[in-house]
């Protein structure tokens, strides 16, 4: 198995509202590919579709990783507790293969220099790419309130503190990820789809765009 990592973006920086309004664009996206790819089951164009649906994934997963690194460094996010948080609920729900869990490295720094992260391979009954959207729509809305209701931008009494909310944020990015990241996997071991590849070209496009330098 490739192991899949999607690197922080030492040219751009997201706001948490910025994020969450380019993760709405991103989920749109990604259930107008799986309706295309849907759509050509039986046809020669399914799996150019598929790979459509895995570069929209990627995009997801980028977006909320990209928003954790910040977080890390803006609000002094510690980002290895906020990982193994996540780690601890997916134990807690019997979703992670400790043996695999060995093998991966969260952090780590590539050749070209760039700071990345992944998130592990799980194990979860009946995952479909139906499930991936509304796991992911359900975590946006999530995320909505921590920047939005529980915060006290509409008006409402605020009940938890900035740290709080911070981390409430951090740990839904983390699920949104782990979503895709869990997908991409499947995708990877069930189609044998080429997910190094696609990395690949995701941070081509990063580098044109210039936020990758």
């Amino acid at each position: 198995m490739i192991q899949i990592a999607l690197p922080r973006l030492n040219g751009l920086v997201p706001s948490v509202e910025s994020t969450f309004r380019k993760l709405v664009e991103e989920q749109g996206e990604l259930s107008e590919a799986i309706l295309l790819w849907r759509e050509q089951q039986g046809t020669p164009f399914a799996r150019n579709a598929l790979h459509e649906v895995a570069a929209e994934l990627i995009d997801v997963a980028q977006t909320c990783i990209s928003l954790t690194f910040v977080l890390e460094s803006a609000v002094a996010l510690d980002l290895q507790n906020l990982l193994d948080d996540h780690l601890e609920k997916l134990r807690r729900k019997n979703y992670l293969n400790e043996e695999i869990r060995r093998e991966q490295v969260i952090f780590h720094v590539t050749e070209d220099g760039y700071r990345v992260m992944s998130l592990p391979r799980v194990v979860i009954p009946g995952v479909t790419l139906d499930s991936t959207v509304l796991n992911i729509s359900m975590a946006v809305g999530r995320f909505a309130q921590w920047i939005g209701k529980f915060s006290g931008a509409s008006g409402e009494k605020v009940q938890n503190s900035q740290h709080e909310i911070d981390l409430g944020c951090g740990l839904n990015l983390l699920h949104i990820a782990q979503c895709c990241f869990t997908m991409l996997y499947i995708l990877q071991e069930t189609y044998l789809m080429d997910t190094d590849q696609l990395v690949e070209n995701h941070l081509k496009k990063l580098k044109q765009r210039g936020y990758i330098k």
